[in-house]
């Protein structure tokens, strides 16, 4: 009997390191745990289509959009660890919702295995484009000349933090409202619903001249995308918020297998044509891989507490 549990055990070890030797042989899931429409969908489209192409197997790209990304995340890390289901994680779902959210559903670190960083990018203030301000100095005067008046909507933790700076160091009051995506947030900028939002750089750029109008982006300079568009630290001093995206599987997902992902992701990452894309979406590659990430997430995570703590938010 102990011989046959012996072998069994031998082929069952044969056979997963063959079956991760052989990796992938069957179509890809890579969750994307925002809507449609967002810079999260494109970044996945852009990196599905081109890891089909690599694997040689079908990438099938799913939003399970919620909750600031966390459900999307929450799914995932439930998944069987096997290399067939991927997420985009975020500095959102994986540095900023530990505090922010209630019942999170995952543990950011140990319930992951972070494969890629992916790229960072700015954000932009946007108005409607027959907002009276015409530039971040004169919108802050306006804010301040009608305290609490006036209304913005956040759909990610990261355009939350966003709203939270411009608030403290401009020193000025008004409503911020959650949403459950970005876009929702634009489709009521646009009706007058909310006076102004922000938006990833990406989606800022389809939207400016469009019946909206950019102010301002949050990196530390302004961007190569928006040249005419100042940096919010032009009239904000220390102004600066960056968002990053990243790839991961479930934790315990087998080595060879994350080799074979984080090869084929830094192969994708260094074709110049993949990099003028991202540039000309206004983002960055970035170059993080495996504990690196994790080292990110961790230094992040301790930012995120302070604004928490700081902005006195309660857990939702």
């Amino acid at each position: 009997m102990k011989k046959l549990l012996s072998l069994m055990a031998f082929m069952f070890c044969v056979f997963s390191a063959g079956a991760q030797d052989n990796y992938p042989t069957k179509p890809i899931k890579l969750i994307v745990p925002f809507a449609p429409g967002q810079v999260t969908d494109w970044l996945a489209r852009l990196l599905g289509e081109q890891l089909q192409t690599d694997l040689g197997q079908p990438v099938i790209v799913e939003n399970r959009a919620g909750a600031n990304g966390v459900l999307g995340n929450a799914y995932a890390a439930k998944q069987p660890a096997d290399g067939y289901t991927l997420v985009i994680s975020s500095n959102g779902t994986h540095a900023a919702a530990p505090h922010m959210t209630k019942v999170l559903g995952y543990e950011p670190i140990n319930d992951f295995a972070h494969i890629n960083a992916l790229m960072s990018l700015p954000w932009t203030l946007m108005v409607r484009s027959d907002f009276p301000a015409q530039n971040l100095t004169e919108f802050i005067a306006y804010l301040k000349a009608n305290p609490g008046k006036l209304s913005t909507g956040y759909g990610s933790q990261s355009s939350r933090l966003c709203v939270h700076l411009l608030r403290t160091m401009a020193k000025i009051d008004f409503l911020d409202v959650p949403y459950k995506s970005l876009g929702q947030t634009t489709t009521d900028v646009r009706g007058g619903i909310l006076q102004f939002n922000f938006l990833d750089i990406g989606s800022a750029m389809a939207q400016n001249g469009n019946g909206m109008r950019a102010l301002a982006v949050t990196s530390a300079e302004r961007s190569a995308q928006l040249p005419n568009v100042p940096a919010m630290a032009e009239a904000l001093a220390g102004y600066q918020m960056t968002s990053w995206l990243g790839l991961a599987a479930p934790a315990g997902t087998p080595a060879p297998i994350l080799r074979k992902l984080q090869q084929s992701v830094a192969k994708i990452l260094a074709n110049p044509e993949n990099q003028k894309r991202i540039a000309a979406y206004g983002g960055k590659v970035m170059p993080q891989n495996g504990e690196q990430v994790v080292a990110m997430i961790k230094a992040e995570s301790q930012v995120w507490a302070n604004f928490a703590r700081d902005a006195g938010i309660q857990k939702e």
